[in-house]
């Protein structure tokens, strides 16, 4: 770009989007008037920081660039309203900060020391199968010796330094955790795999299963460590890899780096191995994020602490005492837990309130019952008399016994049984199915089919489930390891996992059927919160006696709200309806309610709109008045947000296009259309993972824009029934 664009004085508005820029040329801060600049789509890697004499800006636009830092001088520009940083590659400030606004931006870079302290840190997690070699490919990448070790018992955690493959040699510290390979542990371990972390698959080829247990281990990453780099690494140099198929795997996992032939033994290959954990983890996404004061005081307070575990609300009242607010308290939160240097499960309701300050107390504690043969041997029965024997120590005295069987109930592991002087733990029941009489009669079925079925789901639903479980005599209930019998108001049910065939089948016999379905699919659905895998769910045809075709319980609603009732079984060639086999499950009013986005709403309802019992009553919808409201307030919003993004005018233009052309005196149909579409995009933007939320989040202007149309909408969706947004933005 000439320097001679620093002569046109009187410019407000510059717009240089799509130029493939590499710099600026600094004559720019001479356009003093300009107050909205957009830089979107270039190749920028640096701002200068004389951006800040471009004291009138209310508008800067920086999406699309290959930017890693933003000058701290940039918080000056104070009458900035909207800045958009969308894909780009920044370190500093950290995505979690952007997310948050201007406010937060200018906050973060406001209280970066003048010489930042850039922290390269992230945890190093090896996985695999018993007897790989795992704790051998750790000693010898940390100690450069071979040492020989028995399997390891549930997880050791490492510290390791390394150097970063930088010009200047920059260290990076690594938290290494060796997870122990037995599959009794691999379960409990779905609570220790974190995002943001480098995994190395460590296996050997000496039988035909172990490639079999590539694909478990690689699915149990995806679905836990999310889009997190993966390692293979192959533990015996001279072991032949030709049956496994690489170009298939990273089609199937684009996340894996590489396979790589090691020998702890001698140390072939190790060289090359570290090369690959320095340039990878090099290249995390929290890696190089430089830290404020504030979070390096909290972590030193929390390793200094002497205590195992804290309470939530001490650990927020630590970071408010060293000047952090709400947003940044969670945002470190979050780091030190992915990095490995706390435990902290603040997404789970039953864990939020516990702060675990050494990972190793609260992991080896756990897997020192699963190592218990004495609680096998009884079918997972721990009594609370042996705790001395499994437990006591200096680490471990008597007093905190209660916080660590909390602890496993809180984990999903194990439940107190009636005479309060033992635990059922999940995980050790017997694997093989008693005997117990069934009535197959008049059966009320349904299916959960997994893309990938982690280890322990059906344990953890027994103990979620545990006081419906049936009894049987001793004072035990009916499950085992692979399943369970539960018994509500008369109505028993039959849950039980299908390994092979990735499948949970359930069986619900007598007259509450639709009520104890509906409390198993709800601790179903709380478990697959916490797993990123595909699920199905699935019921049996109707059409025929012994039909064995199972239908998508999700496309049939989908069919239902197109009005589709007949379809055709592929298997029989019978004609049934999508009503009737619906019907069994759920009421129509229920799923109009929780399913249907679309489901028809009527002009008539909202002028004569009489508040329910219960409902309060203080809505007050005028549709002469309030529909023109709304109609500008979303055309208002509309032309502010597509300033961030071009690509957002052509998904909101049919939604403006429909809400401009209803009025009072229009048909139901288009109504029905155009506040049903409101509907599903208010939601959108509710959704912090969405695309619309994350780009609203870059301006001020918009989140207020956004608010005060939520606040119109939401008077619609109380007088309809719809679903309001809470909070937007807040």
């Amino acid at each position: 770009m000439p320097a001679e664009i620093g002569k046109l004085k009187n410019l407000t508005e510059l717009n240089l989007s799509k130029n493939q820029l590499e710099r600026l040329p600094a004559e720019i801060v001479e356009l003093k008037n300009l107050s909205e600049l957009n830089l979107s789509k270039n190749q920028l890697e640096r701002l200068p920081a004389e951006i800040v004499e471009l004291k009138n800006l209310t508008g800067l636009y920086l999406s699309g660039n290959q930017l890693e830092t933003l000058p701290a001088e940039i918080r000056k520009l104070t009458n900035l309203t909207t800045l958009d940083l969308s894909r780009n590659l920044l370190k500093s400030p950290p995505p979690e900060i952007v997310e948050q606004g201007i406010e937060a931006i200018f906050e973060y870079l406001r209280q970066l020391p003048e010489e930042a302290i850039e922290h390269n840190e992230a945890k190093l997690i090896l996985v695999g199968q018993g007897d790989v070699g795992k704790t051998c490919l750790a000693k010898r990448l940390i100690y450069d010796v071979f040492i020989e070790n028995k399997s390891t018992k549930g997880i050791d955690i490492l510290k390791w330094v390394i150097t970063a493959p930088t010009a200047d040699e920059d260290e990076i510290k690594l938290n290494v955790w060796d997870f122990g390979g037995q599959e009794i542990y691999h379960a409990t371990h779905q609570f220790f795999l974190t995002k943001r972390s480098l995994y190395l698959l460590v296996w050997n080829a000496r039988k035909s299963q172990d490639y079999e247990h590539i694909y478990y281990w690689l699915h149990t990453i995806e679905a836990f460590g999310v889009d997190s780099p993966i390692v293979l690494v192959l533990s015996k140099w001279n072991e032949r890899d030709d049956d496994l198929n690489m170009k298939e795997l990273r089609e199937k996992f684009p996340q894996i780096i590489g396979l790589y032939k090691i020998d702890s033994y001698d140390g072939k290959g190790i060289s090359t191995l570290k090369d690959i954990i320095s340039e990878t983890t090099w290249h995390l996404p929290h890696m190089k994020t430089p830290w404020i004061e504030s979070w390096f005081k909290v972590r030193g307070r929390l390793e200094q602490d002497g205590r195992e575990w804290i309470g939530y609300t001490e650990f927020e009242q630590i970071c408010e005492s060293e000047g952090l607010d709400k947003k940044q308290t969670d945002i470190l939160d979050e780091y030190l837990h992915d990095l490995g240097v706390i435990i902290h499960f603040r997404d789970r309701l039953e864990l939020r309130n516990m702060v675990i300050l050494n990972p190793e107390w609260a992991t080896k504690a756990v897997y020192k019952i699963l190592d218990t043969q004495s609680i096998l041997d009884r079918g997972g029965i721990l009594l609370h008399s042996e705790l001395d024997q499994i437990w006591y120590s200096d680490i471990y005295p008597r007093d905190i016994f209660s916080k660590l069987l909390g602890l496993m109930n809180k984990f999903e592991l194990a439940y107190e049984l009636p005479d309060k002087k033992s635990h059922l733990v999940a995980e050790l029941l017997p694997k093989t199915e008693p005997e117990f009489g069934w009535d197959e009669t008049n059966n009320l079925r349904f299916y959960y089919h997994y893309d990938f079925l982690p280890a322990g789901v059906i344990t953890r639903f027994i103990v979620l489930m545990h006081e419906n479980l049936e009894d049987k005599p001793g004072g035990t209930h009916l499950c085992w390891r692979e399943g369970a019998v539960l018994q509500r108001e008369g109505t028993r049910a039959l849950v039980k996992v299908k390994p092979l065939e990735k499948r949970i089948e359930i069986k619900i016999n007598g007259n509450r059927k639709r009520e104890l379905l509906a409390i198993i699919r709800n601790q179903f659905d709380h478990i697959s919160r916490s797993i990123k895998v595909k699920i199905t769910k699935e019921i049996p045809c109707n059409c025929s006696e012994g039909c064995n075709k199972v239908w998508n319980y999700d496309n049939l609603l989908k069919l239902e709200f197109k009005g589709i009732n007949d379809i055709t079984c592929d298997e029989s060639g019978e004609i049934t309806t999508v009503s009737s086999m619906l019907d069994g499950y759920e009421t129509k009013e229920i799923r109009k309610k929780k399913y249907s986005p679309d489901e028809p709403v009527s002009i008539q309802n909202i002028i004569d709109f009489k508040p329910k019992i219960g409902v309060v009553a203080n809505i007050n919808i005028n549709i002469k008045v309030d529909l023109p409201i709304i109609q500008t307030e979303f055309r208002d919003f509309k032309k502010e947000v597509t300033k961030l993004d071009d690509e957002l005018d052509e998904e909101l233009v049919d939604l403006e296009d429909d809400l401009l052309e209803i009025t009072p005196a229009s048909e139901e149909g288009k109504v029905n259309k155009a506040i049903n579409k409101l509907s599903l995009f208010m939601h959108k933007l509710k959704d912090e993972d969405s695309k619309f939320s994350r780009i609203v989040k870059g301006t001020k202007k918009g989140i207020e824009l956004a608010q005060k149309l939520a606040v119109t909408y939401n008077k619609f969706a109380q007088a309809l029934g719809l679903e309001p947004v809470q909070d937007l933005f807040l």
